[in-house]
Parts: C-alpha cells; structure tokens; sequence
C-alpha cells in the first residue's frame, strides 16, 4: 500500500457507507443543500440567509455546504436553475401531450394551470420570481437570460401548433416576452397577495390575454380556427 492509499484509508475515503460511496454521498449533500437553499430563500429570502442557517436546514456541517457551494449566490442560482427547470418542462409537457381534438381555449387553459400550479409553493415563487433581482451583475444576467429562454420556448411552441404562421423572427420573439410577461406579473402579485385569489382567477385572466394574441395572429394570418393552441 502506497503512503497516499494509507492516508486515504486511514480517513475512510473511498469506503461505501449506507450503500453509497463518496461520490454518491456528495450529491446526496449536495440535494440537502439545495432543499435547504428552497426552504431558506424562499422563506426568509436571501440577503437574510446565512451559511449557519443553511447548514442548520439541511443537517450538515459547514465544510459540507463549501464542498458544493463557493458561496450563497451559487447556491440560490442552483436552486433557482432546478426550479426553473421544472417549470418549463411542466409548461412544455403541457403543450406536447395535448390532443390535437381539444380545443385551443382548453390546451391554452392546460398550459397556464400548469405553470401557476408549480408557483403555489410559495417557496419556489418567491425565489423564481422575486429573489434573483439586484443581487450582483452576474446573477441579473442569469434571470434575464432565462426570461429570454422562457420566450424562445413560447415562440417554439407556438410554432409547433401553428405552423401555418408566418411572423418575422423579431416579432415572435417580441410576442413571446410579451407573454412571459403577462405571466410572470399576475405570479408575481398573485405570491405578494398571499394568494389571496384562487388560482383559476389567475389563470382565467391570463387566458384573456392570450388567446387575445392567437386570436388577432389568427385573424392577420387568414387562418381562424386553427387545430391547437399556443400551449
């Protein structure tokens, strides 16, 4: 045995524990990070977040949160990546398992419950929606750069259901933040409130807003009544 193999054995690394090895273990820490991160930020927010806070959630010690994480900004851009994540793939499972034989007032209907439904968690609303904003440069590009990705996914969507439509790149790009919008603000408000309005209010009223934009593309287009909808 080598004098390194000897140190390592003598510190237990290497060793499966529980049926995990080291490497197993370290993503199992770094999970209890990020639900830690979750439930900090997005109950106190994060300029009240402290490493000790988050050590003490998730039940670690703080050479386990500097393992994974080089500081609290890393740590609640993770945590907002991974929510953000499964927003959009709920949005996108939404338009993607629709049947072409549903109405677009109910696929558009499907699309936004499932997006306002992620967000009830007040946890994950309040650290996609509110928390990211004026921290540093670096994390303000991140959030635009995913309002900007959230856009994009609309105007692909778009384009799978109405591929008949024939807009410049500019304007869909325009119209797909445009729609961000229009569901970013009433989340925003809906958590400020406390929810202090069912959710079908919420999404009855952003139902307005977009099927008003299909309903006018469809009209210029020439081509009411098209099989699907945006979402």
């Amino acid at each position: 045995m080598t004098n390194k193999q000897a140190r390592s054995s003598a510190r237990g690394e290497g060793r499966v524990y529980g049926g995990l090895d080291p490497e197993q273990r370290k993503a199992m820490r770094r999970e209890q990070f990020l639900e830690a991160g979750l439930a900090v930020f997005g109950g106190e927010g994060f300029r009240s977040a402290t490493v000790r806070k988050l050590c003490r959630e998730a039940k670690l010690t703080d050479r386990y949160f500097y393992e994974s994480f080089a500081n609290l900004q890393e740590l609640l851009t993770a945590v907002y990546e991974l929510h953000m994540g499964r927003i959009r793939e709920r949005i996108y499972s939404s338009v993607m398992t629709c049947s072409a034989a549903e109405p677009p007032r109910t696929q558009v209907r499907l699309m936004l419950n499932a997006y306002f439904s992620a967000l009830e968690d007040p946890r994950v609303a309040r650290v996609c929606m509110v928390e990211l904003e004026g921290i540093s440069p670096d994390v303000e590009q991140l959030y635009h750069g995913y309002i900007l990705s959230f856009s994009e996914l609309i105007v692909e969507l778009a384009s799978h259901v109405y591929p008949h439509w024939q807009l410049p790149d500019d304007e869909s790009l325009m119209l797909g933040m445009a729609l961000v919008g229009a569901m970013r603000q009433p989340a925003t408000h809906w958590l400020r409130s406390g929810y202090a309005m069912p959710r079908e209010t919420v999404v009855r009223a952003a139902l307005r807003l977009v099927m008003g934009v299909i309903d006018s593309i469809e009209a210029d287009q020439g081509a009411a009544g098209a099989q699907c909808p945006l979402a």
